[in-house]
C-alpha cells in the first residue's frame, strides 16, 4: 500500500509539467493513461516509478526492448498514440514491477468513435445498451464492435453505487449486480457506468446515460401456456419479480395475418390492445392468423418485452 501511494504521489507531482495538449492520469493500479489531442503532434514525458528500490540497480524494459534509462524513477517519451508496457527488473533479471501506459484521445463532442457501433435499437445516441429482467439488482449491458476493432477488449468498468460488474466470456457485454439492491425499495440514485476498451495501447471510453433499474427493466418473453380454439392463456415470466401483486404486468395483444410480423402496421386484424388479464379470446372467423403477445411493468414507463408469436390455422368445417 505504501509503495502504491508513493507511485501515485510521484505521478501527481509530475502532472503539472504536462502541456495543454496532454494529461497523465492513473486508471487503475499499474496503469497510466496519457490523454492527448490526436489533431496535434505530441511527445509526452511520462514519469515511471518502479517502487521503493533506492539501493538497488533497476533495469527497465518496454516489452522485449531494453531501455537505456536506469534507476528507480525514470521518464519515458510517448510519441502521439504509441504507449507501452514498461517493466522493471533487478540486475539478475528478476521482475520487480510494471506500468502499462495507454493513450487516449482527449474527449470532445466531435471525436471519432472507433471501437463500438451506435445502437440501432433506440433513438438515443447510445453505444451500450443495458437491460434488467426484473428488480433483483442484476442487469446486463451489451455492445457491438466495429469491424475494424474486433480485437478490442473491455479492460475496466467504472460504476457507482454498490455495484460489481464482470465482462462476459464472449467480450460482447457485461453483467452487473447491485449488492445492496432491494426490489421493494425506491431507488435513491441513478447508476453511472463507464466502460473502457483497449486496442493495443489505445484506450477509448463509453459512458452510459445514468439510469434507474426501473428505466431499463424489460420482462422476458411471455410463454403461452394454453390454447383452446381462439382462446389463449399465459402467465408471468419465471424471471419476473415476485409477488406478482406487488410487481404487476400489463399485457398487449395484437392479431395480424399469419405470415405478417408482429410489428407489422399494414396486415393487422386486431390492433394493439392493452389488458391486465392473462387470457384473451380472438372473436373472429379468421382461419389463419398470428396472435402476438407482449408485457411490461404496469406501474412505470418501462420497455415492452419481445413479442411472443403464435400462429393459428383453423381447419375448415366440412358440410
Amino acid at each position: 500500500m505504501i509503495m502504491l501511494l508513493l507511485n501515485v504521489l510521484y505521478l501527481i507531482l509530475h502532472m503539472a509539467s504536462s502541456s495543454q495538449h496532454e494529461t497523465i492520469v492513473p486508471l487503475m493500479p499499474n496503469v497510466l493513461v496519457v490523454k492527448v489531442d490526436r489533431k496535434v503532434f505530441t511527445e509526452t514525458q511520462v514519469p515511471l516509478r518502479c517502487g521503493d528500490y533506492q539501493d538497488t540497480e533497476v533495469i527497465w524494459w518496454n516489452g522485449e526492448e531494453r531501455l537505456e534509462n536506469k534507476g528507480n524513477q525514470i521518464n519515458v517519451t510517448v510519441v502521439e498514440m504509441m504507449g507501452g508496457n514498461y517493466s522493471c527488473h533487478n540486475p539478475a533479471g528478476d521482475y520487480l514491477n510494471h506500468t502499462l501506459v495507454l493513450v487516449q484521445d482527449i474527449p470532445s463532442p466531435n471525436r471519432t468513435r472507433r471501437v463500438l457501433e451506435k445502437s440501432h435499437d433506440t433513438d438515443k445516441d447510445e453505444y451500450i445498451r443495458c437491460l434488467a429482467k426484473n428488480y433483483s439488482g442484476i442487469f446486463h449491458c451489451s455492445w457491438k464492435k466495429t469491424e475494424y476493432r474486433m480485437s478490442a477488449a473491455a479492460v475496466f468498468v467504472q460504476v457507482g453505487r454498490t455495484i460489481s460488474c464482470s465482462v462476459d466470456s464472449d467480450g460482447e457485454g457485461l453483467t452487473c449486480q447491485d449488492r445492496e439492491s432491494c426490489p421493494f425499495a425506491e431507488e435513491l440514485s441513478r447508476i453511472h457506468l463507464t466502460v473502457y476498451f483497449r486496442t493495443n495501447y489505445l484506450l477509448e471510453d463509453y459512458t452510459i446515460t445514468p439510469f434507474y433499474i426501473q428505466e431499463i427493466v424489460k420482462p422476458d418473453k411471455i410463454d403461452i401456456t394454453k390454447v383452446e380454439g381462439n382462446t389463449f392463456q399465459w402467465g408471468y415470466p419465471a424471471t419476473w419479480s415476485r409477488p406478482c401483486s406487488y410487481f404487476p404486468l400489463t399485457f398487449r395483444v395484437k392479431v395480424v395475418q399469419h405470415e405478417a410480423s408482429c410489428d407489422s402496421k399494414e396486415k393487422v386484424f386486431i390492433s394493439e390492445t392493452n389488458i391486465n388479464a392473462t387470457e384473451f379470446t380472438v372473436r373472429s372467423s379468421y382461419k389463419k392468423y398470428c396472435f402476438c403477445l407482449g408485457a411490461k411493468d404496469d406501474l412505470v414507463d418501462s420497455q415492452w418485452s419481445q413479442w411472443t408469436r403464435h400462429e393459428v390455422k383453423n381447419k375448415s368445417k366440412k358440410h
